[in-house]
Formats: C-alpha cells, sequence, structure tokens
C-alpha cells in the first residue's frame, strides 16, 4: 500500500509517518510511504492509482492542499484523499473535492488509527455496466464480467470472463473513460480486470483464463504496486468491522 505525505513541515511529516509506521505494524501490513514538501513535488511524481492514499496538509506554501486536491481530482475521482489542519474547521471547500476525512494537528495516534481504520474499510463500487455495439445490436456488459480489453485498430476487443469476445467500433480513450477504478492499463491498446489477474511478473501479467499479456516495461512496478493496492482495498473492506 503506498501513501503519500504532503506537509511543508518536515517535523509534521516525520512525526506522521512515525505513527504510521506504528499502524502498519500492529495490523500486520506493508506500507510504502513517499514525504511531499509541497503540493507540486506531489503532482510532479504524481500518476493515477500510484496511491491508495493521500495525505494533505491544507496550509502550504506555494500550492495549497485544497488546490492541489483539485488537481489531483481532474484525474482520479476515486482517489481516498485525507486532509491535515491545525485547525479545527474542516471547509466547505475541503468537501468539494470529496476527501474522506480530516486529522487534526500535531497528529494523535488513537486519531490516525481510527480514521486509516475508516478509509482501508471503504468499499469499492463493484456495480457498472459497459455499453457497447456489436454486430448491429446494443449491448450491456456488466463490469463483473469482463476480463480484458484491447485495441484492433478503429476497434476494441472485450473478452468477456465467459470466453465470448466481442467487436465494436470504439477509440482506445473511449474504453479507457468508459471503466472504473478496477481495470488497469498495462501497455496502450490493452486493459485488464484487476479482480482477474493471477500474477505479475517480471514482464508479463497472467490472468484468470491463462492468458500471457505482456507490461510497460518502464511502468512495470507501479503496475504491479497498482493491483497489490487494489488487492489490498478489497480485503480490507471485506473485513468485519470492530465488534461485528
Amino acid at each position: 500500500m503506498h501513501i503519500a505525505i504532503v506537509d511543508d513541515l518536515d517535523s509534521d511529516r516525520i512525526t506522521l509517518e512515525k505513527i504510521l509506521r506504528e499502524y502498519e505494524t500492529v495490523n500486520g501490513l506493508d506500507l510504502n510511504i513517499s514525504q511531499f514538501d509541497s503540493g507540486e513535488a506531489l503532482l510532479r511524481d504524481y500518476a493515477k492509482y500510484r496511491y491508495s492514499l493521500v495525505i494533505l496538509d491544507i496550509y502550504m506554501k506555494g500550492m495549497s492542499g485544497l488546490e492541489t486536491a483539485n488537481r489531483l481530482r481532474e484525474t482520479d475521482d476515486d482517489l481516498p484523499i485525507l486532509f491535515l489542519t491545525t485547525s479545527g474547521e474542516f471547509t466547505f471547500d475541503a468537501f468539494s473535492v470529496f476527501a474522506v476525512g480530516y486529522l487534526k494537528k500535531p497528529c494523535e495516534k488513537d486519531e490516525v488509527f481510527r480514521v486509516l481504520d475508516h478509509v482501508l474499510r471503504r468499499k469499492t463500487d463493484l456495480s457498472g455496466v459497459f455499453h457497447f455495439t456489436y454486430s448491429k445490436k446494443n449491448y450491456s456488459l456488466p463490469f463483473s464480467e469482463i476480463l480484458m480489453l484491447e485495441s484492433q485498430g478503429n476497434y476494441i476487443l472485450i473478452t468477456a470472463l465467459s470466453g465470448e469476445i466481442y467487436r465494436t467500433r470504439m477509440t482506445f480513450s473511449q474504453a479507457e473513460g468508459s471503466l472504473d477504478r478496477r481495470f488497469l492499463t498495462l501497455v496502450k491498446g490493452v486493459i485488464v480486470n484487476m479482480d482477474y489477474i493471477v500474477r505479475i511478473e517480471d514482464r508479463n501479467c497472467i490472468m484468470q483464463n491463462g492468458t500471457t499479456l505482456p507490461l510497460h516495461q518502464k511502468k512495470k512496478k507501479e503496475l504491479r504496486e497498482t493491483w497489490l493496492n487494489y488487492k489490498f482495498a478489497k480485503i480490507r473492506a471485506a473485513a468485519p468491522q470492530g465488534g461485528e
């Protein structure tokens, strides 16, 4: 699980990472934590699905946390964003970017633990339907029944979980924009449903039906991390709440 801490105060970033490391130990997790001293620094490193959680200080020199969150939302509607603030007031502007919550500084361990428990149990929306035309007929295929999509010239090949293959006239960018966060683009022209990835190796992705697909080599570490983050989020979402 990859977490970004964005705060212009070194001491606050260090304190929060220490608490996150305690949370990691208590819960038996494997956290990858990156620190950034500004919103601009985060955005230079940011790629869609790279992070499982971004923790943003609202008040920073240069780009504020709210401005940074708005920039993140331009490309990722589902990224969990958690704000840090020295004030007890959580502004309406923060709600406009659909933040999952806020932490008041200086951060207290119990509160950080409570908020993280909430964030990591957020359920992924498993609804969604892919609409397309095949053989002059309109189809609506649930996302959960799509194994993968591949571009073929001006067409998209849709492989269903059943093994059936549909061919529809559609650009790759149109197909990408119609899907939700469970879908991962391995290379330009190949999108897979992460629910049906068996494993990701050094150069390839192995799917549930035995298909071996190539990885973008410059992004293979990021792709594997995205898949593992997705798996982790699903496991946490399925875990029973405390006391249940």
